[in-house]
């Protein structure tokens, strides 16, 4: 049966900016009603305020995902103001820079908690809703949770374990008709004050010409519900990564070892924040 957005529910953690938000105005764009998530609650107004032309359709909720309590609870208010649950985003993450040798234990933490925690848990206590509703549960990685590449080690890792995370929910929901896919980005355009945690743990901003748009994104993320399609790798580069690490596994190290980490070097812009 075809995916019709019109009156669904659809929840994206992490959307009060960036690919969040984009996929936000995505899914309201073709009917379904939105539930925003963020911490700042003040931001999340700010997204709300930007979206006034999608009416009472958009909605929003302040909780720390990394929060089990603050994910109950946030699942059961979206089920008492919309009275169900159609699709789950799980967008809310956190990247770093740095060698793992540098890496303040803080980063370690933070990454892991935010990208796989932030992850786990509204996947949790969204999942009989999800049941009920025969839905979607998406998680947004990233072509760093395909390889582990230098500089981004705890990050690659926490990525990596989206997609067991993933295996595992369909190997145990797919009878049941819950879809859950990975979506697997290319570096994708930034807001304007976006940071990611440097080694020491203190944000700091970096350039780096992006491969994809947020836009570009949200579709994707869209495609991937309305298909139910389980794994989605964005760009050309992007599929030729998976094709030469799932084929050619040892040509594909020696070309990252030859790189020295220039994969994921980009310029640093130390933050005032």
């Amino acid at each position: 049966m075809a995916f019709d957005p019109k009156g669904k529910v659809v929840l994206i953690t992490g959307s009060s900016r960036g690919i969040g938000r984009e996929t936000a105005v995505l899914f309201a764009e073709r009917g379904a009603n939105i539930v925003l998530n963020g911490r700042d609650p003040a931001r999340l107004a700010e997204t709300v305020g930007r979206m006034h032309r999608f009416g009472n359709r958009v909605w929003s909720y302040p909780a720390d995902v990394t929060d089990p309590e603050q994910c109950r609870a946030m699942i059961a208010a979206v089920l008492a103001h919309y009275g169900q649950l159609d699709v789950l985003v799980n967008n809310a993450g956190i990247s770093m820079r740095g060698p793992f040798l540098e890496l303040d234990p803080s980063v370690i933490d933070s990454v892991t908690r935010v990208n796989i925690l932030g992850a786990a848990y509204p996947t949790r206590f969204a999942l009989p809703a999800l049941h009920e509703s025969r839905g979607s549960v998406v998680f947004v990685s990233s072509l760093a949770g395909v390889r582990g590449f230098a500089g981004v080690s705890i990050y690659s890792a926490a990525k990596m374990a989206l997609t067991g995370l993933a295996e595992s929910l369909h190997a145990e929901l797919h009878a049941d008709g819950v879809h859950t896919g990975v979506l697997f980005l290319a570096f994708t355009e930034n807001d304007p004050d976006k940071t990611i945690m440097g080694p020491d743990g203190a944000p700091m901003r970096i350039t780096r010409k992006a491969s994809t748009t947020q836009r570009q994104a949200a579709e994707a993320v869209y495609r991937m519900v309305e298909r139910r399609t389980r794994k989605t790798y964005l760009t050309a580069s992007g599929r030729y990564l998976v094709f030469m690490q799932r084929h050619f596994p040892r040509l594909t190290d020696a070309v990252i070892m030859r790189s020295k980490g220039s994969i994921h070097r980009a310029r640093r812009q130390e933050s005032s924040q």
